[in-house]
């Protein structure tokens, strides 16, 4: 509208320019004043030396010289009130042609209009962002859906799958993958598992009837005065191995115990079960002069197994003092979610932190000393049992264990 104005505008100049070349004055005052009189949306005056022909009343004080515009106040007539219009002026042979339009009404819709697409943008941003946040909201809900599953499997509960909807968009799509990959995991491990108990619980029959062959063949050397310490070494030889099948099996029960989230459990004092658990360690840490100490902590209870909380932090103490050293200080501190156990021994790399709770698995500078490769697989079993996590952490120099239950 602003263009075709100005556009419209050029025109009138233009034609009154070129009449004026053609007309002599007297005729194009004629015309100019019919043209005035029958102009309705554009002003038109023409002055002649102090003479002034067309609406206008009075010549603007300030006013510039065409194509540019400039605003001035006038009286008009039909509004009965002033308004301000633009206009120019263009200089002519016998006098200077005044042109202007009231261009209010188009300032005030440029006004509506600029307020119409600030409001429109508002609620379009608005939208966007409610928009935004329902399906940020929705994503997010399901990808930790994904997250708490692998927290699950990785926490060793592998029977978790991730939930499918009826939408069958492309997170169920992966969802479906997941479950099958989940689902031949499970296979495998109860497969690996199976053959492992397999093997451990069909030697373990004729082990035990090896071994009592072995302490009757002792028996009677020891009766005839003979020497049995090769059959003794071979007996202890077998108690090791035959210590190694029952832990596998035991390790596997409390595996299955966990996934059918046993409900016999009681209120444990975890404070009197550190008490019990050091004092059992400490004629064993005497004879390395191993200090151990408890610090004091707020009762902490939770629903559990007595006994074996007692066995996962007994076997904590037992490596600590093991594997410490001699003249190490071991630490017992009871926390508001668990316990921590430390040490200042050499520690275990960051490599390695989580490859020790695998079966059988042993550090390579650890294996001059005795062990099965089974006690931290065994305290963390226990641990998820009680569903509770263990992490393993630098004390600079030595380990920390932290256990925390969640209640």
């Amino acid at each position: 509208m602003n263009r075709q104005q100005e556009l419209q505008m050029a025109n009138i100049i233009a034609q009154q320019t070129s009449l004026a070349e053609q007309l002599t004055t007297e005729q194009f005052i004629e015309q100019f004043e019919l043209q005035a009189q029958s102009s309705r949306q554009y002003i038109l005056s023409y002055q002649i030396e102090q003479e002034l022909i067309g609406r206008l009343s009075a010549p603007p004080t300030t006013l510039s010289q065409c194509p540019s515009l400039s605003r001035f106040p006038i009286w008009l007539d039909q509004f009965d009130e002033i308004r301000l219009v633009s206009g120019c002026s263009q200089p002519l042979a016998s006098g200077t042609l005044i042109v202007a339009v009231d261009d209010e009404s188009l300032y005030e819709l440029k006004a509506q209009f600029i307020s119409a697409s600030a409001i429109a943008l508002l609620l379009a941003v608005l939208l966007g962002i409610i928009t935004g946040l329902i399906f940020s909201m929705r994503v997010l809900k399901r990808i930790n859906s994904f997250n708490q599953v692998a927290l699950r499997v990785e926490s060793g509960q592998l029977s978790a799958r991730v939930a499918v909807s009826e939408q069958n968009d492309e997170y169920d799509h992966m969802a479906l993958h997941i479950n099958t990959m989940l689902n031949q995991l499970q296979h495998s491990f109860e497969t690996i598992s199976g053959i492992t108990d397999a093997i451990a619980h069909d030697l373990r029959t004729p082990l035990s009837h090896l071994r009592q062959q072995i302490e009757s063949e002792i028996l009677t050397k020891q009766q005839l005065n003979h020497p049995s310490e090769p059959l003794q070494s071979m007996l202890d030889k077998l108690d090791e191995i035959l210590f190694t099948f029952s832990a596998m099996l035991e390790l596997t029960r409390l595996q299955q115990q966990k996934e059918s989230n046993s409900q016999h459990f009681k209120a444990v004092n975890l404070q009197q079960v550190i008490v019990d658990a050091v004092d059992l360690i400490e004629p064993l840490a005497e004879e390395k002069q191993q200090v151990v100490t408890i610090e004091s902590a707020e009762p902490f209870s939770i629903q559990g197994d007595a006994t074996l909380l007692f066995r996962a932090l007994y076997n904590l103490l037992e490596n600590a003092s093991k594997y410490a050293g001699h003249n190490a200080q071991i630490s017992v501190q009871l926390t508001p979610h668990g316990f921590i156990v430390s040490d200042n021994g050499p520690g275990i790399g960051d490599l390695e932190k989580e490859k020790v709770f695998q079966r059988l698995y042993r550090i390579e500078k650890s294996r001059h000393v005795a062990g099965f490769g089974l006690g931290l697989t065994l305290v963390k079993a226990i641990i998820q049992l009680h569903n509770g996590k263990i992490e393993l952490l630098d004390n600079k120099p030595g380990l920390i264990v932290n256990v925390e239950f969640v209640n």
